[in-house]
């Protein structure tokens, strides 16, 4: 079973000599241990204290030994604190929003949909359940819809023509890609394409290195979350990448999850 791992890191401002040598010697010093349960899962909360004016040896010592306790423990995603970048790089891997935000992609187009046009561009890998989500909620905002995809995207195609009676154009040329008023991009377009300057272009993968040139970019998104969920979101904890990981597990239902408002800022 996943137990998910809080850690809240904190700087021990002027600790005295003994403080220091405990912390650099004495295993686990300075680290204290609690637990209760999110959204259903056991969840480690961890208060680390950081002494900056360790040697960067200790430093490492002690990074590695909260690595080693929160193992033991059955810790498989951690989220930090939002002040936590003085703990370094834990091997631990990262709660993200990647699946939060891929599952809202055609929520994202639905919500600028009168601000973007008629007609959506979507470029995936494969159509797989996201991206078909996506895609039957641009359906119901949008007047025409372009996919480009490497596979699997022929039968949702025939599918949208049939429910919806839309145009839909699949591996559209560079030409087509132009007249999009919203471009999703869950992956490298398979030709050269530009983006026009109007367009409104969400990539819900943000670490991903690719980009396209030209478009407006859709950067963050406020949520709006229902009340029973938040209150299971601890406190000084980024709140995306924790709803993404209980939605991607099944402990919540991301369909209860809206978009409130989008930031923008230009990518071209």
């Amino acid at each position: 079973m996943c137990v998910f791992g809080f850690v809240h890191a904190e700087l021990w401002e002027n600790p005295g000599w003994m403080t220091r040598l405990r912390c650099g010697l004495q295993k686990g010093y300075g680290t204290e241990f609690s637990s209760r349960s999110v959204f259903g899962r056991p969840a480690i909360f961890v208060r680390h204290r950081v002494v900056d004016s360790l040697t960067p040896r200790r430093q490492k010592v002690r990074q590695e030994e909260l690595f080693r306790l929160l193992t033991e423990k059955g810790v498989d995603r951690v989220a930090i604190c939002e002040n936590g970048n003085s703990l370094g790089r834990l091997p631990l891997r990262r709660m993200g929003s990647d699946y939060l935000r891929t599952y809202l992609a055609g929520d994202v187009g639905s919500y600028v949909a009168q601000q973007a046009g008629a007609t959506a561009a979507c470029f995936f890998r494969t159509v797989g359940q996201l991206e078909e989500r996506a895609l039957l909620k641009l359906a119901e905002s949008y007047r025409y819809l372009m996919v480009s995809a490497q596979r699997d995207s022929g039968a949702i195609c025939r599918a949208l023509r049939r429910r919806y009676g839309l145009p839909v154009v699949e591996d559209p040329t560079p030409s087509q890609v132009r007249q999009a008023d919203f471009a999703l991009l869950l992956h490298p377009p398979g030709r050269d394409v530009t983006l026009s300057e109007q367009c409104l272009a969400f990539q819900p993968l943000p670490d991903v290195s690719y980009s396209v040139p030209g478009g407006i970019s859709v950067t963050e998104l406020s949520l709006t979350v229902p009340a029973d969920i938040t209150e299971e979101i601890p406190l000084g904890f980024d709140t995306q990448p924790i709803l993404s990981e209980a939605a991607f597990r099944g402990l919540i239902d991301p369909g209860r999850i809206k978009i409130h408002s989008v930031s923008i800022d230009n990518a071209g």
